[in-house]
């Protein structure tokens, strides 16, 4: 494990007790710093890997976010990117979320976040995706060693969080 993502599961291990809203507020912000990004989110993902319910985003992707109605269940079958990572049971990385041409691509709708990059990974549990991890918009390409230092962190905290969701 990559001495950075060491040390942010070592925090995240030190305020393990802290309410849920909190423990996500710091997890947002380590998996930001992490991947040098300004947005971050997690998805819980039902048993039958249908819907995912948004339960963490960054602050900086909600205030940059104008959409009014803010749902947080999403099937999985409708959604884009977010989907993807489900859909494909692997990373998926976008560095060009413009100029993506994909049959998945959905867009997103008029007063959502700019997403310039985008990568989202799925976590597993027992061979089922239990939750869906993404980070946006790096300045430079986002990596697979990215990919993996997000997954290594969320494996790392996947107990704590899972038993405060």
């Amino acid at each position: 494990m990559d001495a950075k993502v060491n040390d942010a599961v070592i925090r995240m291990k030190q305020c393990k007790d802290q309410p849920l809203e909190q423990y996500k507020r710091l997890l947002m912000i380590e998996l930001c710093e992490l991947a040098k990004s300004t947005l971050s989110y997690f998805a819980s993902v039902s048993a039958d890997e249908k819907e995912m319910t948004m339960i963490g985003w960054s602050g900086s992707a909600m205030m940059n976010c104008a959409i009014i109605d803010k749902p947080i269940h999403y099937h999985v079958k409708d959604t884009g990117l977010w989907g993807d990572a489900i859909r494909e049971r692997r990373p998926v990385i976008t560095n060009d979320y413009p100029n993506l041409v994909k049959a998945t691509k959905k867009g997103y709708p008029q007063g959502h976040v700019n997403v310039r990059r985008h990568f989202n990974l799925p976590i597993f549990e027992n061979g089922r995706v239990v939750l869906v991890v993404g980070v946006g918009n790096k300045t430079e390409d986002y990596t697979k060693d990215d990919a993996r230092n997000v997954e290594d962190l969320i494996t790392g905290v996947w107990l704590d969080l899972k038993a405060k969701i």
